[in-house]
């Protein structure tokens, strides 16, 4: 089955998705990290596969940081834009 997949910073407020996949292949090269650092990160905040989401707020200044709110409890979530760039999702129906 093949799936679109969709940067999480692409997103518009209110829009749902469930994530498939993290690839740090697609962070910025001015960020200094060693490798899998932010993916263990991101992880560790609840952020994993199969998890819903939903973008809640961007914030003032070029639209981060952005908020989500994990589906599975309700928690909310800033993550910044640059991070969210590597976090692949696919878009959910909205009814």
């Amino acid at each position: 089955m093949t799936q679109n997949l969709i940067s999480l910073a692409k997103l518009g407020k209110s829009q749902r998705c469930i994530v498939r996949t993290i690839d740090e292949k697609l962070l910025p090269h001015n960020v200094e990290l060693e490798a899998g650092e932010l993916e263990r990160r991101i992880l560790e905040i609840g952020i994993i596969e199969g998890v819903e989401l939903t973008v809640l707020h961007f914030g003032l200044i070029n639209r981060d940081p952005i908020a989500v709110q994990l589906g599975f409890n309700g928690t909310t979530i800033a993550i910044r834009r640059n991070e969210a760039a590597i976090i692949l999702v696919e878009l959910l129906n909205q009814d």
